[in-house]
């Protein structure tokens, strides 16, 4: 008899031990989900993937080119107000030698006269945007494996997307942030959809600032490239996710916010 019972409880120990362990952890599992609520926007972690805006090709042209390249891709193409024709600048032949030299390095175009990664000139330094109570440092944003590089920016930093306009300039300068970065974490950008038409966005070049005055905002496919185009005036335009998805577990829109240079 004690044999027996010796036995049963040789076999059984182990088995009710992992029994234990499988209780104990969906009690915590239970626990966790109890504690963090139901599984929506407002609690579930969410990760800005790498571009702000996805681009399966960040393929840049000269503006004056045929909006296909010679390799079939989709070009990277200017744009102006409705009703306005796009009139491309004019550079030197140094500036444009300049600007070859830069895409031999990077091993593809950009717009003459925009931000890159190999000489990083014109790259913004600081964003004040009084509204939002945001004073925040710039940074470049690259590309790398044709989309804009972002994961980089974390929680403090907006990204000066690379292929863009400088400050001040008579063009198009993008800047993108994160608007969460984890569950109760957030971006730079988490209160943009505040702005208001009128509202002042200050952009520091070193000692130099610029003042541009917001004009709209709008929500666009995470795939509309086209709202970083260049263009004929002095453009501001911020960039951030919207529309969180549960079901694909990630955001399927952008925020996209314009001013004008004043």
């Amino acid at each position: 008899m004690r044999r027996n019972i010796l036995a049963l409880g040789i076999v059984s120990g182990p088995v009710l031990i992992v029994f234990s362990c499988l209780v104990g952890l969906m009690l915590t599992c239970a626990a966790g989900w109890w504690l963090s609520g139901p599984d929506d926007e407002s609690r579930l972690v969410r990760i800005m993937s790498l571009a702000p805006l996805a681009t399966p090709q960040a393929y840049f042209t000269q503006p004056a080119e045929d909006s296909v390249g010679q390799d079939g891709q989709t070009a990277f193409q200017s744009s102006a107000a409705p009703g306005e024709e796009y009139q491309p600048p004019v550079y030197d032949e140094a500036e444009l030698a300049a600007h070859q030299e830069v895409e031999n390095a990077l091993g593809f175009s950009l717009p003459v006269g925009s931000v890159n990664s190999i000489t990083q000139e014109g790259v913004a330094t600081r964003l004040v945007i009084p509204r939002l109570n945001l004073d925040a440092p710039v940074v470049l944003s690259p590309i790398e494996n044709q989309t804009w590089k972002v994961e980089h920016l974390g929680t403090d930093k907006v990204g000066h997307l690379e292929g863009t306009a400088p400050p001040g300039s008579n063009s198009n300068i993008v800047l993108a942030a994160h608007v969460t970065v984890s569950a109760g974490v957030y971006g730079p950008f988490a209160q943009l959809a505040s702005l208001q038409p009128g509202d002042q966005v200050y952009i520091y070049y070193g000692q130099d600032v610029y003042e541009y005055i917001i004009d709209d905002y709008d929500t666009v496919d995470r795939t509309a490239i086209e709202v970083t185009h260049p263009t004929n005036t002095g453009r501001v335009t911020l960039i951030t996710c919207s529309n969180w998805s549960a079901a694909e577990g990630r955001y399927v829109e952008r925020l996209v916010v314009t001013g004008h240079l004043n």
